[in-house]
């Protein structure tokens, strides 16, 4: 089975952005091209910290709302260090 952490994991510390699909708490699905950075735990479990392209910040999403997750090829100098 695709495991989409494995491959945000990967395209990470090669410094390439990745298509991230995800559930929003308003039960939307959203994607974006994001710089992803980090996995941290939390109380409601494991989230994941990027850079969102689109809106232009600093964003974080619970990885179970992950919904799938693509190369996108595009590279990117990290704007902090990369924790994977």
């Amino acid at each position: 089975m695709f495991d989409p952490l494995e491959l945000i994991r990967s395209e990470a510390r090669a410094g390439r952005t990745v298509l991230l699909t995800a559930r929003e708490a308003d039960g939307s699905v959203e994607t974006r091209e994001i710089e992803p950075y980090s996995l941290r735990p939390g109380k409601a479990g494991e989230r994941l910290f990027y850079y969102c392209l689109k809106r232009q910040g600093t964003r974080n999403t619970h990885v179970r709302a992950i919904v799938a997750a693509e190369p996108t090829g595009n590279g990117f100098v990290p704007r902090w260090p990369v924790e994977f």
